[in-house]
């Protein structure tokens, strides 16, 4: 039980840490790319025509003029990546009334303001202002309000209308499809990164766990360093992991081929690899917060069991039992039955 346990340790072990080296490559080109932001300007953007605005690229003119406000913008001129409700709907009133901070062109503000007029906001400027009032009062006499609900509050009481309405209705919703339409990009790109990785490391996962099962010392090796990497509390954030050990032993036992070594043409040529590594960008997509957990309850399971064996191995090994009907010795043969008594059972006696 606990060789197969060791086992599935060894592979989690392994698949998490180039899981993690997946993870921190998507990470970094999704923020270069600002993959998040095109996401959500294309959600604004369908937002704002159902909104009204009729002309696609208006609509997306606006909602860039949106995520690139100083006040939403992530940096100098990347798309910002969060905006809330109330603050679409402020800002879709500053930006009409033309006295904000981010101005938009004449076409775009004309088409902005026309939809506020039509969806019952005539003045969007004096709106703003009553809105701004309102949330000021609401903080001086209810304190205890969060800013986001004194803000919400200030807008359905100052500014009552359709446009409001339309809005409160889909803003979540629109939310909603973006963060699946963004999850749903990050995915794929995991799994492209993931058959990057295996291929430049040849990663055979069936191989690893046929390896691990015969071969005692990598086993011991890699579940001996999980032990110590993976069970403490400070490794929860894997920050202080260091997968160097792993990648060389992986190496030395010829579990993965880098790229420096000579025979790494010679060996990605080998058709026995595809299975394995084809199973192995299966699951490095899962990702590595979904290994890291698998890791730490095998490491519990194990360290259960262990004990189990430890006390069933001294109570076998044990050389006295005083339960009824047996007798004491001090033996390695362990106690005497009572039916073993006599010259039946005593060795001395025949001859």
């Amino acid at each position: 039980m606990l060789k197969t346990l060791d086992v599935l340790i060894g592979v989690t072990t392994v698949l998490l840490l180039f899981s993690m080296a997946v993870t921190v490559i998507t990470q970094a080109l999704s923020n270069i790319s600002g993959s998040r932001g095109r996401h959500l300007r294309a959600g604004l953007t369908d937002l704002l025509q159902q909104l009204g605005i009729p002309a696609e690229e208006t609509a997306k003119k606006i909602a860039d003029s949106l995520l690139r406000h100083p006040l939403i913008a992530e940096g100098k001129r990347k798309l910002g990546t969060v905006i809330h409700r109330e603050e679409f709907t402020k800002l879709v009133l500053d930006m009409a009334s033309g006295v904000g901070a981010k101005k938009l062109e004449d076409d775009s503000q004309s088409a902005l303001k026309k939809v506020l007029e039509d969806g019952g906001i005539s003045n969007p400027e004096q709106a703003l202002k009553n809105i701004r009032a309102m949330a000021l009062q609401l903080e001086t006499v209810n304190p205890e309000l969060s800013n986001h609900v004194r803000d919400g509050l200030a807008i359905l009481h100052e500014a009552p209308s359709d446009f409001v309405a339309r809005v409160n209705s889909w803003f979540d919703q629109t939310m909603d499809r973006v963060s699946q339409r963004f999850t749903q990009s990050t995915h794929w790109i995991t799994i492209g990164i993931s058959i990057g990785v295996v291929v430049i490391v040849q990663l055979d996962i069936i191989a690893i766990a046929d390896r691990l099962w015969v071969d005692d010392l990598v086993r011991d090796a890699i579940v001996s360093r999980a032990k110590t990497d993976f069970s403490s509390e400070e490794s929860k954030t894997n920050a202080r992991v260091d997968p160097k050990p792993y990648y060389d032993l992986l190496n030395s036992a010829s579990l993965i081929t880098l790229p420096t070594d000579q025979e790494w043409g010679s060996r990605l040529k080998d058709w026995r690899k595809v299975p394995g590594m084809v199973l192995a960008v299966l699951l490095l997509s899962l990702g590595a917060p979904f290994w890291y957990n698998a890791l730490k309850d095998l490491l519990k399971l194990r360290s259960s069991l262990s004990q189990k064996d430890d006390a069933q191995r001294a109570a076998r090994q044990s050389t006295t039992d005083n339960s009824p009907g047996t007798s004491s010795t001090t033996t390695g043969a362990g106690p005497q039955p009572d039916w073993l008594s006599g010259e039946r059972g005593d060795l001395a006696a025949v001859g």
